[in-house]
């Protein structure tokens, strides 16, 4: 286990900056804090950052001690929100979960000191990335090697990452889209292995990933490892559309809408209006995404039947 630190630049990041306060209010205070999460991931590839999280040794009371405005949006986990000026930060405790029985939420959280012990419970090495207050990156598990080698992998034993939360192994096939990587042979194989976990989360949370795959830059790459990874089993009404799921993801369209691509979908499956419907609302969509959605397939037919009548 390597503990690699890599200087950036967190000065450029206004999100940083207005967040370092908050991060020394804590440091001064005696505590270890550090930014962490994709946050870090994404200021090391140099894209854009939309949040940023810190993570702690103090605890939640602790935290709430140093801070005048801070509200309780995840106390029980190790979260408090901290209002500073006109911003917002989530800090979090160094943590470390106990089992996982419903595939998704831990059945106990124990708080540490202990920073290592808090990123060795994160999903993907390129996500277990910290920066310290002195611009260090800090990597005990090589996030920062696998970023330049352009994987994603587990951290630790994927078999025990993905039985944690099943919804990971969607996220795994999401970054890959998002990010233009591989799924590293072990983090890949886990997923295969154990992929029925997935039917065990609730479709709301696959539709999240789901949407984002269709929206991610390398959506083609993000396809082929759902269907090569047969992941695409365990959703809902895609067992047997292996190869319209491969379309979509090559269909050469630069940026492709959530509508879009289920109206595609729906073409390449030959389904009904319907039977579309039926799939709609089987993935939890809102009325109006389905009235939207079914709108713009019948559009889409009476062209068609137009074009072959002519």
């Amino acid at each position: 286990m390597s503990d690699f630190k890599r200087k950036v630049d967190i000065q450029s990041v206004p999100l940083f900056v207005s967040a370092l306060p908050v991060l020394q209010t804590l440091k001064e205070a005696g505590h270890e804090a550090v930014f962490v999460g994709g946050s870090v991931r994404d200021l090391v590839l140099g894209k854009e950052i939309s949040d940023v999280d810190i993570a702690t040794s103090a605890t939640p009371e602790e935290v709430k001690s140093l801070f005048s405005h801070t509200v309780d949006v995840g106390i029980e986990h190790g979260t408090v929100l901290v209002l500073h000026h006109h911003d917002s930060y989530e800090v979090t405790t160094f943590r470390t979960e106990g089992t996982y029985q419903d595939f998704r939420h831990p059945d106990s959280v124990t708080f540490v000191r202990s920073l290592e012990e808090d990123l060795m419970r994160r999903d993907f090495t390129i996500n277990a990335l910290a920066v310290n207050d002195k611009e260090e990156i800090v990597d005990y598990f090589g996030g920062i090697e696998d970023l330049e080698r352009e994987i994603i992998r587990c951290v630790g034993n994927p078999m025990e990452r993905f039985n944690e939360d099943a919804l990971r192994m969607m996220r795994a096939v999401r970054f890959a889209g998002q990010l233009g990587f591989t799924i590293e042979s072990d983090t890949f194989n886990a997923i295969r292995t154990l992929k029925a976990n997935l039917e065990r989360v609730a479709v709301e949370r696959m539709k999240v990933e789901f949407e984002k795959m269709i929206l991610s830059p390398h959506r083609a790459l993000a396809f082929k490892a759902f269907v090569e990874s047969e992941l695409y089993h365990s959703c809902p009404d895609f067992k047997e559309a292996k190869e319209t799921l491969l379309k979509l993801g090559e269909f050469p369209l630069e940026k492709m809408t959530i509508t879009q691509a289920w109206i595609l979908f729906a073409y390449y499956e030959q389904l009904t209006v319907p039977q579309l419907r039926k799939v709609l609302k089987d993935w939890k969509s809102s009325n109006d995404q389905i009235s939207t959605i079914l709108t713009g397939y019948q559009i889409l037919l009476a062209r068609l039947e137009k074009e072959w009548d002519a």
